[in-house]
């Protein structure tokens, strides 16, 4: 195909038309008013099959929005400008052998999407979103488990979780087919953030 433009602005195919066919008004047969535009094809062997996954598409966790338009600050992001860690979840069984994941203040939601904050992306055993949930409660300085949203369960140390349960150090998560082994930065009597911002203001 030659695409070719006259000089009153008409597009036409060059290798069918010496003129073009709208100022000479070819009509019938002659003309196809409809012109072809070629179109890529992709190799068989890269055509998509099934639908990209959350794990392949990974698009970053959206802020949360107060009704006013504001993004909602953390419990500590006001004060020290960031979220803290304050414990960790390491992978001791499973697709994510010897990697270890941040938890911080608050709900930390444990799933296969990228939007997740313990992000168990190639177990698909693990549900997409809120398996589970590991929540640090900083006023107290504990840590506790809790069951998701999803209709698969999770295990803490082997015992089906159904209701919150406190976790201490070193204790297993199962989720999926992943083994997660808990480890506290923050504890009673040891470490915690607020300490930390008490010795700060006390200055």
């Amino acid at each position: 195909m030659n695409l070719t433009r006259c000089e009153k602005g008409h597009f036409y195919d060059a290798d069918r038309f010496d003129i073009c066919p709208h100022c000479n008004d070819l009509g019938g047969a002659a003309y196809d008013a409809t012109v072809s535009m070629p179109v890529a094809t992709i190799p068989s062997e890269l055509a998509q099959t099934e639908p990209l996954s959350a794990t392949i598409l990974q698009t970053a966790p959206v802020p949360e929005k107060t009704e006013n338009g504001q993004e909602t600050v953390g419990y500590f992001q006001g004060s020290i400008g960031i979220e803290p860690v304050v414990g960790w979840l390491i992978c001791i069984d499973g697709e994510h052998f010897g990697e270890d994941f941040r938890l911080k203040v608050g709900r930390n939601f444990i799933g296969r999407a990228a939007t997740m904050d313990v992000v168990l992306s190639a177990d698909k055993t693990v549900s997409r979103e809120k398996h589970a949930v590991v929540l640090y409660e900083p006023k107290n300085n504990i840590f506790i488990v809790q069951p998701g949203e999803a209709r698969e369960l999770c295990y803490l140390n082997d015992s089906v979780v159904l209701s919150s349960v406190e976790i201490k150090a070193y204790d297993v998560l199962q989720v999926g087919e992943s083994k997660l082994m808990f480890v506290p930065f923050c504890t009673a009597g040891k470490f915690s953030w607020n300490d930390v911002k008490k010795s700060e203001k006390a200055e």
